[in-house]
């Protein structure tokens, strides 16, 4: 029974890979709407005769060379048309939605530009002041701000604008970072020369300092030299006489007698 259980696997295998490459196959056949082709040559067709509607009408209408630079901008804002029609459907967000309004705008300046001119509506009595006055005061200050207008903001809502705008946010953040990091090495560095000056001023000090003890110290030994030198003198009378040549003889205020005086005990001194 197990060997009839696994040929029954192995043959439901089999099968089950067959219906798998057959979906594969069923699907390879399978193929989409294209964007292109006839669909595409018709849509070129329509703006082109738009696009001469349009010239033909500011030429006819506004002569000379002002009727041409406005039928020059007539034609660009169909090329602005065409532009945001083949991209739409490759964009997303906020940029698909500009690429939407501007297609709609200019498709439909078109159209109403095409048929003025296809029903010759300029030379209707009615309209004729109506459209002419259109044509040589409204239609190229509209045109040329409608082609500014989406010259400069669908940049700005194209991805790219955004990527840019976050690369410029890190490359701010670096700056910052650097300036921050500069910043504080000349502080570090600053604090390291007031620290080393302050050092070589305790340093000046101690050496002043050295020197001090040292005259004290070779003052102190003077000094005692003395003393022992004058305890050294026996005879009173030298003592007196050495004392008075120093300045050191003092009046005693009981007997009015000057005394000599020194800063030790005089053991060997008689009274």
């Amino acid at each position: 029974m197990k060997i009839f259980d696994f040929g029954h696997n192995l043959w439901k295998n089999v099968k089950n890979d067959e219906q798998a490459s057959k979906r594969e196959k069923d699907a390879e056949k399978f193929d989409l709407a294209p964007q292109g082709g006839f669909v595409s040559i018709v849509k070129h067709a329509i703006f082109i005769l738009l696009g001469y509607l349009n010239v033909r009408l500011f030429v006819t209408t506004v002569h000379g060379w002002e009727g041409v630079a406005i039928g020059a901008f007539g034609l660009g804002g169909e090329g602005m048309a065409l532009y945001c029609l083949r991209n739409f459907t490759r964009s997303t967000g906020w940029h698909k939605a500009g690429l939407g309004f501007f297609a709609f705008t200019f498709t439909a300046f078109s159209l109403v530009h095409g048929v003025f001119s296809f029903f010759k509506l300029e030379r209707n009595a009615s309209t004729a002041p109506a459209v002419k006055y259109y044509c040589e005061n409204v239609a190229f200050p509209l045109l040329f701000s409608l082609l500014a207008l989406s010259a400069i903001v669908l940049p700005l809502l194209q991805w790219r604008a955004r990527v840019a705008a976050r690369q410029a946010e890190a490359q701010t953040e670096i700056e910052k970072s650097r300036a921050d990091l500069v910043a504080e090495t000349v502080a570090l560095q600053h604090r390291e020369e007031i620290e080393l000056a302050r050092l070589d001023f305790f340093e000046e000090m101690i050496k002043i300092e050295e020197k001090y003890v040292g005259g004290i110290e070779r003052f102190a030994a003077v000094k005692a030299r003395g003393e022992r030198a004058l305890q050294s003198i026996t005879d009173p009378e030298v003592r007196r006489q050495v004392l008075e040549a120093l300045g050191r003889l003092t009046t005693d205020p009981q007997t009015g007698n000057k005394a000599g005086f020194v800063h030790a005990k005089d053991n060997n001194s008689k009274p």
